[in-house]
C-alpha cells in the first residue's frame, strides 16, 4: 500500500459470501475489511475503493453513492452489525477515480477528498503575568509513531513472528522525556563549565501532538498530563533512571516514554469504572529508536511505572489474537474493550498494528463515547 494509514485506498475483493437469512445483501471482504453490500453488486477480484471506519466522506460523493443517510454524524463511515455480521467500511466503485489510479494499493484520500476523522487538538495558551509567550518545541521530543489498523495490512504478521499483544486503552496519549535541549543558554554554558554534565538536557512532557511544558522554558500547564506526572512522580523517576543508566555523551537525543492516560473524565462515557485517572506505559524511545519489548519492559519496571496489560507473548496466531479482540468487556461491565495492539518483540515499526473491536465502535456511536486522541 502507498499509505498503510490510508482510510480510502484501492483494494481487490477477496471473497463474496451469503449472509444466512438475507435475500438481498451479502458479505464482501477486501483485505481485512468486511462490507455488507447489495447482492450481485460485486464479485471476486473486482477492484474497489475501500473507505474504512472513520473515513470522512464529502457530501457530494456520498450523495452520488446514495449513502449519506447511512453515515454517522460528521459524514463518517460507521461500523454496523446486521444478522450477526459486521460491516466496517464503504465500498466505492473505481469509476470515481481516474483510470490511471485504478490499481491495488493506490491511496485515494486526496483524489476523492476523503480524510480520516481526528478529534480536535486543544492547544495551549501560554502566558506569564497575562503576557503571551512563544513556546519553542523541542525536536528531540518526538511524536509517537502512528501505526496502522491491521485490516489495512492483514499480511503484516505470520506465525514466524514473535509478538506481544497488549490491551489497547481508550484514553489520551501522553509522553514524557529527558531530552537534549534545542539550544544552550549562556547560563547553561556556565553550569557546564563548572561540571554540570546534564545541563544540556531537560524534562519535557506533553500530549500526542502538543508539548505542555519543559524545564528550560519554565512553563507547566495545569492539565491531566501534568497531573499524572505529579501523581506518579514521573519527572523525578525519569531523571533518576536516565542518570543511573546513561552518561550524557551516550545520548544524542534522549529518552522518551509513551503511554495512555485513562479513567474518570478522560473520554466521554468511557471511564473504565474509575473515579480517578491512571497511566499505563506502552513504548520507550532512546535516541529516536523504539526499544525491543524486553528493554521497554525493563525501563518501566526500573522506574516503577505501570504498563498496559500484556495479554499474550509468543508466536503470532490470528485465532489467539482474535480471542482478545471479540467478546472482551471491561471487567464487571457489558462495555466492550477497544481492542488490542500487536507488535514484534524486536520493536521495529513495520511490525506494529492495532485491532479494533467492532462491538466497541458500535457501542461508541450508540453511547456517544469520546474519540481517541
Amino acid at each position: 500500500m502507498e499509505n498503510q494509514n490510508s482510510v480510502a485506498y484501492v483494494g481487490i475483493i477477496g471473497s463474496v459470501s451469503e449472509i444466512p437469512g438475507a435475500d438481498n445483501i451479502e458479505l464482501v471482504t477486501v483485505g481485512g475489511w468486511n462490507a455488507i453490500t447489495k447482492k450481485g453488486e460485486y464479485k471476486v477480484d473486482d477492484l474497489v475503493v475501500v473507505a474504512t471506519t472513520d473515513a470522512v466522506i464529502p457530501q457530494k460523493l456520498s450523495d452520488d453513492l446514495g449513502v449519506t443517510n447511512y453515515l454517522r454524524k460528521g459524514q463518517r463511515v460507521r461500523t454496523v452489525k446486521l444478522r450477526k455480521v459486521y460491516s466496517e467500511c464503504l465500498l466505492i466503485p473505481t469509476t470515481f477515480v481516474p483510470e490511471k489510479y485504478r490499481y491495488e494499493g493506490t491511496d485515494c484520500m486526496e483524489l476523492l477528498e476523503i480524510f480520516k476523522f481526528e478529534p480536535p487538538v486543544k492547544t495551549v495558551q501560554l502566558s506569564v503575568g497575562g503576557r503571551k509567550i512563544k513556546y519553542h518545541q523541542n525536536p528531540n521530543f518526538k511524536v509517537y509513531y502512528k501505526f496502522p489498523n491491521q485490516k489495512n495490512v492483514p499480511d503484516m504478521f505470520s506465525e514466524e513472528d514473535e509478538v506481544v499483544i497488549t490491551r489497547k486503552l481508550h484514553g489520551t496519549n501522553t509522553r514524557y522525556g529527558i531530552v537534549r535541549k534545542k539550544k544552550l543558554s549562556i547560563w547553561d554554558r556556565v553550569k557546564m563549565f563548572f561540571g554540570n554534565e546534564w545541563v544540556g538536557f531537560e524534562y519535557v512532557f506533553g500530549s500526542h501532538n502538543v508539548e505542555k511544558g519543559s524545564d528550560s522554558q519554565s512553563f507547566y500547564d495545569t492539565n491531566v498530563w501534568e497531573e499524572v506526572a505529579i501523581k506518579y512522580n514521573i519527572r523525578q523517576k525519569l531523571w533518576d533512571h536516565v542518570k543511573d543508566t546513561y552518561e550524557p555523551f551516550d545520548l544524542s537525543e534522549g529518552v522518551v516514554i509513551y503511554g495512555e492516560i485513562y479513567g474518570d473524565g478522560i473520554q466521554k462515557n468511557y471511564d473504565y469504572g474509575l473515579t480517578d485517572i491512571k497511566f499505563a506505559g506502552f513504548d520507550v524511545q532512546v535516541d529516536g529508536e523504539y526499544q525491543p519489548y524486553i528493554r521497554e519492559k525493563t525501563h518501566f519496571e526500573v522506574m516503577d511505572l505501570p504498563q498496559v496489560e500484556v495479554l499474550y507473548g509468543g508466536s503470532w496466531n490470528k485465532e489467539i489474537q482474535d480471542s482478545f479482540v471479540f467478546d472482551n468487556f471491561i471487567e464487571g461491565t457489558k462495555v466492550p474493550h477497544e481492542g488490542v495492539v500487536v507488535k514484534s518483540v524486536t520493536g521495529v515499526r513495520n511490525k506494529v498494528s492495532k485491532c479494533i473491536n467492532p462491538d466497541y465502535l458500535i457501542h461508541g456511536e450508540k453511547h456517544n463515547v469520546g474519540d481517541s486522541h
